[in-house]
């Protein structure tokens, strides 16, 4: 770890781009990031909820993808609620995910208020998501990388989508880089789809109020409620 560390504050000085001032059209833009690993072979897995729900807002809101080198990512621009926002997936893998948005909020000069940083968090269970204004990484090492490449700025907001339980200790590494099990999708799929739509109403509505309103559902919890009642009316 201590390696790794100082490999990437090596590279920061070289790896970030920099404009000299802000552009005019990039005043109030919003700008949402989903973590994840690059490549086919984690596409399926815990890990990569935050490109999953970035994939769906790209879908929803006509999101065409483009390779940006100098910001190791992904990016496409949209309009959500007449809002001109930057979807962001990182190029990088999960644990550098700082390189990528670093380079970004050095190259756009955005408030790091207007970040909606978006992940899998293994201490919430499937079917609850919960919006967060600031605070440590919690041992997400893709956080983590973000918080150590800006210097120790925590003041972005995130989203953590939730994939527990966690099977704690040596187990977690192989359980958030495995396939979501057959049985579970129905309910992830809908997840990725709520947290989408959180995601958007983050845009137009700012983060108290999407922590107000989203912070507190279970879809694990009404989709039982939901089978109940359709057992109790057949």
């Amino acid at each position: 770890m201590f390696l790794v560390k100082t490999l990437i504050s090596n590279l920061k000085s070289f790896w970030l781009p920099k404009t000299a001032v802000q552009k005019d059209e990039w005043l109030g833009l919003r700008i949402i990031v989903g973590l994840g690993n690059p490549g086919k072979n984690y596409e399926s897995t815990r890990h990569n909820a935050g490109f999953r729900v970035l994939d769906w807002l790209g879908t929803e809101y006509g999101a065409t993808f483009s390779t940006a080198k100098h910001l190791k990512a992904e990016i496409s621009k949209v309009t959500i609620s007449s809002n001109q926002v930057l979807l962001v997936k990182p190029s990088t893998f999960m644990n550098l995910s700082g390189l990528s948005v670093g380079a970004v909020a050095s190259w756009y000069k955005v408030p790091l208020g207007d970040f909606l940083v978006i992940y899998d968090d293994v201490s919430l269970p499937l079917g609850k998501m919960r919006f967060q204004k600031t605070g440590g990484a919690g041992g997400q090492h893709g956080i983590e990388s973000i918080i150590d490449t800006l210097g120790g700025a925590k003041e972005f907001n995130r989203l953590k989508v939730g994939v527990g339980p966690d099977p704690g200790g040596d187990m977690r590494a192989n359980y958030v880089l495995s396939s979501v099990p057959v049985v579970d999708r129905p309910l992830f799929e809908r997840v990725i789809e709520h947290a989408a739509q959180a995601a958007s109403y983050w845009v137009s509505k700012g983060i108290d109020k999407a922590m107000n309103d989203f912070n507190g559902t279970d879809l694990a919890e009404s989709a039982t409620q939901m089978k109940v009642e359709q057992s109790e009316d057949s």
